[in-house]
This record gives C-alpha cells, structure tokens and sequence, in this order.
C-alpha cells in the first residue's frame, strides 16, 4: 500500500486498482483496512474483492469480520452490506460457491448504487461458470467489467487456451463486453539472478500479448499484481538477502549477491550503473534506490521498503505502458500521507 500511496494523485486516477480485502496487520478492527486504503488512494474508485490468500484462525475482531465474508449462506449479504458503506468502492460480486439466486440478490442491490460492479474469476478456482454466465448475460446492458486472473506462475499454453475458453463464453454474449486479463510471476527463489545472472520477464506482459492476437480488436484491458505475490504462511526459509529489484516495462532486473554479499547500498548502486537506468522514471522508488546508492540517510534499509520501491516503479511504468514519451517528473512538494 505504501508503493501505491507515493504514487501522484494523477497517476492514480489513471488506474483502476483491484484491492482485496483483509485485516490489516494485527489491527483489532476491520475499519483500520479501510481507513489504510483510504489514505493510499484517497477517493479514487478501486475495485474492491475479497481477499481469499489471506489466512487468520485469530479471534481478533477483524479476523472475525474477515470471515463473515467466507460465509456460504450469509457471507454474500455481510459482503454487499461492507461495500455499500464504502462509496468508492465498486463492487465485485461473489461467485465462488454460490447459487444463482445468491449471485442475482448481490447484482440488484449493487445495481441500484450506479457504481457499476465486477465478475472477478481466478481461474486456479472452481465456479459455476454456468451459472455465472448466465447472471452475465441476463445483465449484460449494465456497467460490467469481467476480470480474469489467471494466477501465479509463468504463461503457459495451457493458461491461455483457459483464458481463452472464458473470453469466448463472455465476447459471445456481447462483443461489447468489457474484460481485464491479469496475472502475475515475480520470482519466488533468486538464487538464479545472483550477480546479474539473468533478468526475469514480465509474465502478464506476455500473456497479454499472446492473447492480443485473437482478441485485440474486442475490449480487452491489461492487469496485473504490481509485481507482487501471493501470501505466504510457510515460514519463507531463510531471511532473504538484501536485495533490489528494477522494474522496466517488460522485465524485473534484480541485483543481488551471496557470494560479495552485498548490501542495499552496493546493489543500489549496481542498478544505477546499469545502462536500463538512463530511462527510469522519476517516481519515489526510483529516488529511494538514487538515495540509497549515495550512501544518504533515509535510504532502503529493509526488505519491505526495497519491495514497496519496486511496486511503486513498476505501477507507474505499466501505467504509462503505451507512452512512447518520458513523462514529467512529478509537480510540488510530496507529503506523507501515512
């Protein structure tokens, strides 16, 4: 949320993000998660979906609230009543284990707040898909935007071809149809970029493009997940080494090292030596990673600021994706907003 925050309120309102939704940290209330979105991303509208990585057996009220959400007889209705409280927030109706008179109760309430509403499917889950197509097509003359996700993990053939199957279900309803194609694959074990061994492609960019092929003419929209990962509640090994990871448009470059050791300071300054360098953006992560190469306080000094460094440059360059043209920096002085 921090990458998100540090980004413009222009390039914010050029986006559509995606957030779901869970406790925030040890938060005893659930209200804390909105009020932290609220100060990353104002009043923009965001698409809001339950976030279902998220694990808690804690009898902290917010993880009590959490749950509710998970409900199969009443989460749907704990879930439109949540949302109806938040104005910006554009719903995405609930699918996953649900029946067709479920997913119709959630659509005519949201209808009626002209915030238009989502078919969010992560295609590693298993839908009804008849029954939601259905709902599709029986709303299709509303304001309805189809996501699909296809995960975590590299494009495959196999992805694309599922992808495809979906696509064709909803173009056949309205070659008017509106659908995001989103997924993501930053590495889980680095090992293989140690010493600038390689540079990791952008799946979601790939993915997009194969599938531009046969459906570029249709309106069909890029997504991804800034260049995150799914939760992880394995433990994740040994403490990572310090580590920093420059995004450009089509690939993540990561500079690292067990063998020299290095830290935040010297892979700073690796990236900066890098020739990629001479086109970054002028954003707050591109300035953290110039702060910490020279040694200055306030520098990257952990993982997670390193991390929300990455996502703030990788948001803004796939935001400005088509800009053949390096954008100005941004105007006025930048205050915190957490």
């Amino acid at each position: 949320m921090r990458a998100m925050a540090k980004l413009p309120i222009g390039e914010k309102r050029k986006m559509l993000p995606i957030v779901l939704m869970a406790p925030w940290l040890n938060s005893i209330s659930f209200d804390n998660t909105v009020a932290v979105v609220g100060r990353c991303v104002g009043d923009i509208p965001i698409i809001a979906d339950i976030d279902r990585y998220f694990k808690s057996d804690s009898d902290l009220p917010s993880r009590k609230f959490w749950r509710e959400f998970l409900d199969w007889d009443t989460g749907h209705i704990a879930w439109i009543d949540f949302l109806e409280k938040n104005k910006n927030y554009i719903p995405t109706i609930q699918t996953l284990d649900k029946t067709p008179a479920q997913i119709e109760y959630q659509i005519a309430r949201v209808s009626e707040w002209g915030r238009g509403f989502v078919f969010r499917f992560e295609i590693e889950r298993s839908y009804q898909y008849d029954d939601v197509f259905s709902a599709i097509s029986k709303n299709i003359d509303k304001d309805i935007l189809c996501v699909f996700d296809a995960g975590y993990g590299d494009p495959t053939e196999l992805t694309e071809r599922r992808l495809a199957i979906l696509i064709d279900r909803l173009i056949t309803i309205s070659t008017d149809a509106k659908f995001v194609i989103s997924s993501s694959n930053f590495p889980n074990d680095f090992s293989d970029f140690d010493d600038f061994g390689e540079s990791k492609l952008i799946g979601s960019r790939i993915l997009f493009a194969n599938l531009s092929r046969s459906y570029g003419n249709y309106n069909m929209f890029y997504g991804d997940w800034s260049s995150t990962k799914p939760r992880r509640y394995d433990g994740g090994g040994s403490r990572p080494l310090p580590r920093i990871d420059y995004p450009t448009k089509g690939r993540w470059i990561i500079a690292r090292s067990k063998g020299e050791g290095w830290d935040f300071e010297e892979a700073s300054k690796r990236i900066t030596r890098l020739i990629e360098w001479n086109d970054r953006p002028i954003v707050w992560g591109t300035g953290m990673i110039e702060k910490t190469a020279k040694g200055l306080p306030g520098g990257i000094s952990t993982g997670p600021e390193a991390i929300a460094c990455r996502v703030n440059i990788h948001l803004f360059l796939q935001n400005n994706f088509s800009s053949t043209e390096p954008p100005p920096p941004p105007q006025g002085r930048w205050v915190d907003p957490i």
